[in-house]
């Protein structure tokens, strides 16, 4: 229904006003009436209106200044202009509010419905108009989130992104503040328990999407100083971002809240402050490991800071560990991790970090392949299953049952060449948008390029370059259709090298430009719905 406000002077103009259209079933409530420009013109600054009905001929303040008021605080409301004097002031005067329609008293039903109902269509187009660009604007937003987290996790995991691609995508998605700024890492997430033994018991696995909600409104507040992240693959736990200082502040606001909207506790782990994209990694393993400790304590209050500064494991052995388990060497890879956890042994904290490290890429490894090889995909969540660990050597055997079972998991007989297209088919549908070679993919599935060249394209038809291509430009058109990103940005979310490529990829595959495409595909909206 649209609001509508009736501002006459004589009251018999207005009752009649009312009595000689059927407002309800066209859509129209009437909301309001004044009976002088004054009243009419609080009512504006007070409440929404979309329609107004209004004499020119009024004591206190004319319609003339109404409209122009009016105008000033709703821009967008509909104007029906109802005098009894043929003044060529009062025309002018609509002319220059752009009032809908001009009528003269008496009025009669036929004159008023008419109008209305040219009313309601400039109303129903423009609503419907709104409500499309509020829903792509919403798309966007969840398909910008989505890619905003993306990129995030694969700086924090430390994975190889190319240098070139680093500028602009920290440009679109406003990290320039943050790359240079210290910062610190908070991971969160919900504890089981019952303060009241009458109460019932809230299991957190329940709770995953009520915790992310609260968690992201706790972020959005925080403009500019707070960062909120997720792994997929842990529905249950939170990360965030926060510049130094803020931490504790922000802890506490987030312990709180979750207690009073959700009534349970928080599990959270803060911590080292580090600065640039470079140390993001760093600061998010320690705030794993924080995490990690605070499941540990008793007691009520559950966040912990990592003290121990000692440094991580170095990257090149990280990815010297991950090419040992993608090859299915677990020789070597014993070797690697006995001497991290020979080392790592010597304190609580770094037998923790080396663990969550290791179990991270192996993980990560997993995920690389399209499959969980080794296990539940959450081994390094649970702060408990390290507490049995008493020697180097029962550390090395854990470790080495979930590469075997991740060795095991890839060479498993019913995995078969069709599954293993399949795989990397969702592999390019999942990473698209960051860099890909045929090389690269390969690796992950322990073939040799040129065979694995000659597989993927008698499995799926066509070529992998052809396949990678296709996927990005799928996307690319779809927010051309959906959104009004410029071709710049669109580029860089969907993978392409450059804007020039794109557009000559784009041409090539279209038989035109991007921007032409855009103006088609706008031009067929409005053809197909002409009241838009």
């Amino acid at each position: 229904m649209y609001n509508v406000l009736i501002a006459d002077d004589e009251i018999e103009v207005r009752e009649g006003l009312k009595l000689k259209a059927d407002w309800s079933g066209m859509g129209f409530v009437i909301s309001g009436e004044a009976a002088n420009g004054v009243e009419a013109a609080r009512l504006l600054q007070s409440g929404h209106y979309d329609l107004l009905l209004t004499d020119m001929n009024m004591p206190v303040m004319d319609g003339v200044q109404l409209l122009d008021i009016c105008r000033t605080h709703n821009p967008s409301i509909e104007i029906i202009i109802i005098t009894g004097y043929e003044d060529f002031q009062y025309a002018r005067a609509g002319v220059r509010n752009h009032a809908m329609d001009y009528l003269l008293k008496p009025v009669t039903r036929g004159e008023l419905k008419a109008a209305l109902i040219k009313i309601k269509e400039e109303l129903d187009k423009r609503r419907k108009a709104q409500d499309e660009s509020e829903r792509i604007q919403w798309r966007l937003s969840q398909y910008y989130q989505q890619m905003k987290t993306h990129f995030i996790m694969d700086l924090v995991k430390g994975n190889k992104l190319p240098p070139s691609a680093l500028p602009e995508r920290i440009r679109l998605f406003h990290l320039e503040e943050w790359q240079h700024s210290e910062v610190f890492f908070l991971t969160a997430g919900l504890r089981e328990t019952s303060h009241d033994p009458a109460s019932e018991i809230r299991i957190p696995e329940d709770m995953h999407l009520p915790f992310q909600m609260v968690c992201h409104e706790i972020a959005e507040s925080y403009t500019g100083s707070a960062l909120v992240f997720q792994d997929t693959a842990h529905p249950g736990i939170m990360h965030f971002m926060i510049l130094d200082g803020m931490q504790h502040e922000f802890a506490e606001r987030l312990r709180v809240q979750i207690m009073s909207y959700l009534t349970m506790e928080v599990q959270i782990g803060i911590g080292l402050t580090v600065a640039g994209l470079e140390r993001w990694k760093e600061g998010y393993v320690h705030s794993l490991l924080a995490w990690n400790l605070a499941g540990r304590q008793s007691g009520y209050a559950q966040t912990a800071e990592v003290t121990d500064h000692s440094p991580l494991i170095p990257e090149e052995i990280n990815r010297a560990m991950h090419r040992c388990l993608l090859r299915g060497d677990l020789d070597s890879f014993r070797g690697m991790i006995r001497k991290e956890l020979d080392d790592a042994f010597r304190s609580t904290s770094r037998l923790i970090r080396c663990l969550l490290q290791i179990s991270l890429l192996m993980e990560s490894a997993a995920m690389d392949c399209m499959r969980q090889t080794y296990g539940t995909p959450s081994h390094w969540i649970s702060p408990e299953w390290v507490l049995w660990l008493e020697t180097p050597e029962q550390a090395e055997r854990l470790l080495m049952q979930w590469a075997q079972d991740f060795v095991d998991g890839q060479q498993q007989p019913e995995t078969t060449e069709a599954t293993m297209i399949e795989s990397a088919k969702g592999y390019i549908e999942e990473n698209y948008m960051q860099e890909i070679t045929l090389t690269s993919l390969a690796e992950q599935y322990n073939y040799h390029p040129s065979y694995f060249s000659e597989m993927f394209k008698e499995g799926a038809g066509i070529s992998f370059i052809q396949y990678l291509t296709e996927t990005r430009m799928k996307h690319a058109t779809r927010l051309l259709k959906e959104t009004q990103l410029s071709v710049w940005d669109i580029t860089e979310l969907t993978g392409f090298s450059s804007p020039s490529y794109f557009s000559a990829r784009f041409k090539k595959m279209h038989h035109m430009s991007p921007s032409e495409y855009r103006v088609l595909q706008s031009e067929k909206i409005t053809s197909q719905n002409p009241k838009i």
